[in-house]
């Protein structure tokens, strides 16, 4: 049976937690990392130049997490995600203002592959929650102005050179306020795979941006998307077979929503959103639900919820919870 820990860890500051967390992951991350030889990876001096001039604001903190955990040069270069090894996942997500500002994902990947660490923060001064990804990258999140963003694989299978999308999803949390100025990172500052971005703020203002390395940055009013950016050709492979069936269900939940009496969110944790991991290799493993006008967050399972509000982010959030999928 599989199953995957999932850890809320509260630090203002990168400290003795972040520290044993990197210590638990870097083996796995060194041997991704390394998976396609080490001389492909850009040197320490190409990683360093391209995070300063892309993030500078970030760059004092990325400096101190180096010397937190002492790290070496192939750590260092790790650590800014520049022109990392491809990583592939499946999700589904969805943005309504319809009733409330809304942000609505499902996570699909292989369990053993995850961190499970919702990290609660406050590293440049804003107060951000985030599903962890390469220790201080994020998955999706939101912060206390009330941005929320979350990612899913475009499915194009086309590379480039730029940041891996999870840092670029930490230095939004951190620096932006509003999807406007997020979408402006998302055209500054190069990303080396295609992935579909869910964007939703406190005014709720919604988008969906599509990017890639090949591609110029698309904003669109969408609010629903999966693993495609190009309507989908009969016939034709895809990164996963179910994108445009998970797509139709999302379609029909924005529809749904216009009903007051419907709490949406319920549909990720059933098919076709929710992937069962029996009959999956990247099955659902959480689903995250954003209230950016009311400072709330829920992730749901099946079986668990765990929720966190901004206005009592404190230690007490910290807690721990083992899913087990599809028993």
């Amino acid at each position: 049976m599989k199953s995957l820990h999932f850890s809320v860890i509260n630090e203002a500051y990168p400290g003795e937690k972040f520290r044993n967390l990197f210590g638990k992951n870097w083996p796995a991350y060194r041997a991704w990392y390394l998976d396609e030889g080490e001389a492909i990876r850009p040197s320490y001096l190409d990683c360093i130049q391209a995070f300063k001039h892309h993030m500078p604001e970030l760059y004092p903190l990325y400096r101190d997490i180096v010397k937190l955990v002492d790290g070496d040069d192939l750590q260092a270069r790790f650590l800014t995600l520049y022109c990392p090894p491809p990583f592939f996942s499946g999700c589904s997500q969805l943005t309504s203002n319809t009733q409330t500002p809304i942000l609505i994902r499902n996570y699909d990947f292989p369990p053993i592959l995850c961190e499970g660490v919702v990290s609660c923060s406050q590293w440049l001064g804003k107060k951000v929650v985030a599903m962890a990804d390469c220790v201080w990258g994020a998955l999706d999140g939101m912060n206390e102005s009330g941005l929320a963003v979350s990612i899913a694989y475009g499915g194009r299978l086309v590379k480039g050179e730029g940041f891996g999308v999870t840092i670029v999803i930490r230095y939004i949390l951190e620096t932006c306020a509003t999807v406007e100025e997020a979408i402006a990172v998302f055209q500054r500052i190069p990303i080396h795979l295609d992935y579909n971005i869910a964007l939703i703020d406190a005014s709720g203002h919604q988008v969906t941006v599509y990017i890639a390395p090949d591609r110029e940055v698309v904003v669109t009013q969408e609010q629903a998307s999966t693993n495609h950016q190009d309507p989908i050709v009969p016939g034709q492979a895809l990164f996963l077979a179910d994108t445009g069936i998970r797509l139709d269900a999302l379609n029909h939940l924005v529809l749904m929503d216009r009903d007051p009496t419907q709490d949406i969110s319920s549909r990720f944790l059933y098919p076709p959103l929710y992937r069962p991991h029996a009959n999956h290799n990247s099955g659902t493993l959480y689903t995250a639900v954003y209230y950016p006008s009311q400072g709330q967050i829920r992730y749901l399972w099946p079986t668990a919820q765990i929720n966190i509000n901004f206005m009592d982010l404190s230690a007490a959030t910290e807690q721990e919870i083992t899913i087990f999928y599809d028993n």
